[in-house]
């Protein structure tokens, strides 16, 4: 509170709280007390893809269904709304808690310990380079079509094409929760006015491709 006050320069009146579109009135209700409990003044709950789609500028004036979809680093979440007359409504909603760019990483360290040939994997700092090493390549490669990976003597290149080989079983997942919630909306995908894409994994191009 006191860092949104610093940089407000002012101080807070109230706040507004998004939460997943998912969450029942239990858990709405819960943050809610919590956050009067740190001493906030709730002024309204908003529905993260709402938010999403209000913060990535979809003009109010537009009208028609729009798929949030958001793809964190440990989850995905996609999201169906309706916009019509300026008011989104929340249509249907899925995910997969254990889906997300962290998933990415973990593939491209069995990759490099394959392509290594490191058999250790007990040792944990090594292991923690090596996650370290692939975060990095994954993000090297939203820029680029290759990157050099040296590790423990040895030294390949991973191309985004290999990159896209190892990660598509996981796209795929996404897409297949997408056409579900798609189908709980009583929708198809020629629907869908706008996808609007969420969370700092959809900046990989193969995520990217399937928006």
């Amino acid at each position: 509170m006191q860092q949104a006050e610093e940089t407000l320069n002012g101080s807070l009146e109230g706040v507004v709280i998004t939460v997943p579109a998912y969450f029942d009135d239990a858990q709405r209700q819960g943050t809610k007390d919590a956050a009067r409990l740190a001493g906030l003044q709730v002024l309204r709950l908003l529905n993260e893809p709402t938010a999403a789609a209000i913060f990535y500028g979809l003009d109010s004036q537009q009208e028609g269904i729009i798929a949030v979809y958001d793809l964190g680093g440990g989850t995905f979440d996609i999201s169906i709304l309706r916009l019509q007359r300026g008011v989104f409504e929340v249509l249907a909603t899925g995910g997969d808690t254990a889906l997300g760019g962290d998933d990415f990483d973990h593939l491209l360290v069995d990759w490099i310990y394959q392509q290594a040939g490191i058999t250790d994997r007990q040792n944990y700092r090594l292991q923690r380079q090596i996650l370290n090493i692939a975060s990095q390549a994954k993000i090297a490669l939203m820029n680029c079509s290759h990157t050099e990976i040296e590790i423990n003597g040895w030294r390949g290149v991973l191309s985004r094409e290999q990159l896209n080989t190892l990660i598509w079983p996981l796209i795929k997942r996404t897409l297949l929760t997408c056409r579900r919630t798609l189908k709980d909306a009583t929708l198809n995908i020629d629907d869908v006015l706008q996808v609007v894409m969420v969370g700092g994994s959809t900046r990989v191009p193969l995520v990217g491709f399937y928006g």
